[in-house]
């Protein structure tokens, strides 16, 4: 049924269809005051609620920045926490090579031998090296035990606390030492 046929119908039953406008009503009934809602409550003001919800946002955001940067650091200290250690476990490595090389005889058949040894002791240098390792120097040094570990007090023609020999060599990485390097220091020259 379409809208004519059922004014249609209406006319027949003697209702006047001018007079009857469903939209109308439906603005009219909008425009009043609904029954039962107090008419004092004050409206909501949403300014301040706007404000608190940009505040909460701000500080949301700040926690993640501060939570963000945290776990960075974690993550960078438990990285050279590991890289150290691994790095602590290859050193002995090194130290053999270098003891071997030290007393590997230069003539005959091992000359070969030497000249492959010393190959792979300057690789591992440049590995280490590149991983930011670094020896710590004790020659003409004055002790420091930051980075050196007095193994033997010794008379000698230097000053009192220079060094006199190193017996094994110390490294460091990113001012983290990774070992002190084993000294014998001087206690000074000897009283005549």
């Amino acid at each position: 049924m379409d809208a004519e046929s059922f004014r249609d119908e209406l006319k027949d039953e003697g209702l006047d269809t001018e007079k009857i406008n469903p939209v109308e009503e439906m603005e009219e009934e909008a425009a009043e005051p609904l029954a039962g809602v107090d008419a004092d409550v004050p409206d909501t003001d949403w300014e301040v609620i706007a404000q608190d919800r940009y505040d909460q946002l701000v500080r949301l955001q700040a926690d993640f920045e501060n939570f963000r940067r945290r776990m960075d650091r974690e993550r960078d200290e438990i990285k050279a926490y590991v890289v150290g250690s691994l790095l602590s476990d290859l050193l002995p490595v090194y130290d053999n090579l270098e003891r071997a090389l030290k007393f590997m005889p230069s003539d005959g058949d091992a000359k070969s031998w030497r000249v492959g040894l010393e190959m792979t002791l300057n690789g591992f240098n440049e590995a280490l090296s590149r991983l930011g390792v670094e020896a710590i120097v004790t020659e003409g040094q004055m002790f420091d035990p930051r980075y050196h570990e007095a193994v033997q007090r010794v008379a000698s023609d230097l000053p009192e606390g220079m060094i006199v020999e190193e017996l094994l060599k110390g490294f460091r990485w990113k001012e983290r030492v990774l070992r002190a390097s084993m000294v014998k220091v001087s206690e000074g020259p000897e009283p005549q």
